[in-house]
């Protein structure tokens, strides 16, 4: 299920067998809707959602969703995206017909786009890079697809060559042993596996697109990993992924507990819970509560719950260690390269570290007056979360004071935002001479400013003419066009200060 190879590839077929879009305006349709398209690998069905479309003579793959389906990384930095399947290294570019495999160049049919906040790319790249065989079926309206390559063998081994992978649970990481060792749990199969010297390491929150290199020690035992062999059967790249959730308790009961946003948590035995750094129960929990979990992206299963209460509760005895504040400085979305300020006050004397939610952990302080810690932290390239707290730990002559949490959030976004859908479209031609133009915009973690959003006709900046939001900008002319082309440019920036901008030229021709 995991090689994107297959699924990737496989889909060439589909690029000749799907039937062509009809190069009319959208218009509402009487009657049942259209189902989505499935996908059905050897024989099991693999649910994505959203599911591939047709657009524009071309079937799209949702990139990112098949991706993840199948357990494979996700890089993204800017508009470049980054995949590794088996021994192979695929890379595309949002806007650009020019993808990559190993490093050679690999044309598209079409540029991969952004269709409301979801990558698709074009089914011919993905068949460009490997093979696979696929037929469409009309009558069922899915995707068959037909390898031996795809699943894993029995000691988890996906792919052969030069270099091959191995996927699955950690359940365990030896960073004493010479050399060190990580082990994996597939189905039946444990395997440990030696980890080679210069081995990298890269740390992935797949619900945030949030990507960092890091340590060994890094690797948490209960996530999903992506572990590629060298010729001598050594680890040289370890890719530990989970997933996150962070949000507020809404409701707790019968072992589990509700957020706000309606996700329900059901932690098990092994299942790590805190309360403002304590060992808790998840019926300690409280309405209220900052929640922040994480789990493991193949089988969902709860590893950590780190929750805070917000209350002063009954103040320590005079002379324990402890915590007074937390705080961050500025408290507005950042995007990378920019600077944080992070200060705790505390027991003087003492060592402190900070983490940015459990995406950035043990960060030093260094304690600049008598008790108080604080650095300058700059934000890493590929870091994107939102409204996650900053934890402070402090450690006095061997005690531990209980960890407290700032009472503001960081956002981070290192990715524009995009324009989605737009119309005319590039190159169309309208019979009307007061066409109604718009664009919509897609955006990561950090929503859209609203007050960036600026639209140019022809030159001419028609913003205050137009109706903006942080989802869409609309215009309609209050002159009417000439026959001819009419350029149009939207620029757009989100919260963080990432900025984008799109141009495009349609033509009228009116009677």
């Amino acid at each position: 299920m995991r090689g994107i190879c297959c699924l990737a590839s496989v889909l060439m077929c589909l690029a000749f067998a799907a039937p062509a879009a009809a190069k009319t305006k959208p218009h509402h349709r009487v009657g049942k809707p259209i189902a989505p398209i499935a996908i059905v690998i050897n024989g099991a069905p693999l649910s994505v959602n959203p599911p591939p479309r047709f657009f524009k003579y071309q079937l799209l793959v949702p990139v990112r969703r098949i991706i993840a389906a199948l357990g494979l990384d996700f890089d993204k930095e800017g508009r470049r995206i980054v995949t590794h399947a088996g021994y192979k290294t695929i890379a595309l570019t949002i806007g650009s017909r020019q993808a990559e495999v190993d490093g050679e160049p690999v044309i598209l049919d079409a540029p991969p786009v952004e269709i409301k906040d979801t990558l698709y790319a074009p089914l011919r790249f993905f068949a460009a890079a490997l093979g696979a065989q696929a037929t469409y079926s009309r009558q069922t309206n899915s995707v068959e697809i037909i390898s031996t390559l795809v699943g894993r063998s029995g000691n988890g081994i996906v792919a052969t060559g030069s270099q091959a992978e191995q996927v699955g649970t950690v359940t365990a990481v030896d960073i004493v042993s010479q050399p060190p060792t990580i082990t994996l749990t597939s189905n039946a199969s444990v395997r440990t596996l030696p980890i080679a010297g210069n081995a990298s390491v890269v740390v992935q929150d797949v619900n945030t697109n949030t990507s960092n290199d890091a340590a060994l020690d890094a690797v948490r035992v209960g996530d999903f990993a992506h572990v590629y062999l060298n010729r001598q059967r050594e680890v040289e790249r370890i890719v530990d992924a989970f997933g996150s959730r962070v949000g507020n308790v809404a409701g707790v009961g019968d072992g589990q507990v509700v957020l706000s946003d309606g996700h329900v948590i059901v932690p098990d035995r092994a299942s790590e819970i805190s309360l403002n750094g304590a060992p808790a129960a998840i019926d300690d929990l409280k309405v209220g509560d900052s929640v922040m979990v994480r789990y493991n992206i193949d089988s969902s299963e709860v590893r950590e719950v780190i929750a805070t209460r917000r209350s002063a509760g009954t103040a320590p005895p005079p002379g324990n260690v402890q915590i007074a504040s937390v705080s961050i400085d500025p408290t507005h979305a950042l995007k990378s390269g920019d600077r944080v300020s992070i200060t705790l006050r505390g027991t003087p004397a003492g060592t402190a570290t900070f983490d940015i939610g459990t995406y950035l952990t043990g960060l030093s302080l260094h304690e600049t007056l008598p008790g108080v810690y604080s650095t300058l932290y700059t934000i890493p390239k590929g870091v994107n979360f939102a409204n996650v707290p900053v934890f402070g730990h402090l450690n006095v002559r061997g005690t531990d004071a209980e960890r407290a949490q700032s009472t503001a959030e960081v956002s981070v976004a290192s990715v524009p935002p995009g324009v989605g859908d737009y119309a005319p479209q590039n190159g169309a031609t309208v019979n009307d001479d007061r066409p109604s133009i718009f664009a919509t915009f897609t955006s990561d973690t950090v929503a859209i400013d609203p007050s960036s959003v600026e639209l140019e006709v022809n030159g001419h900046n028609v913003t205050s003419e137009s109706k903006r939001t942080a989802r869409f900008i609309e215009y309609t002319p209050g002159i009417s066009y000439g026959n001819g082309p009419v350029r149009v440019t939207v620029r757009v920036s989100d919260l963080a200060g990432n900025t984008a901008a799109k141009s495009w030229t349609f033509f009228i021709k009116a009677r």
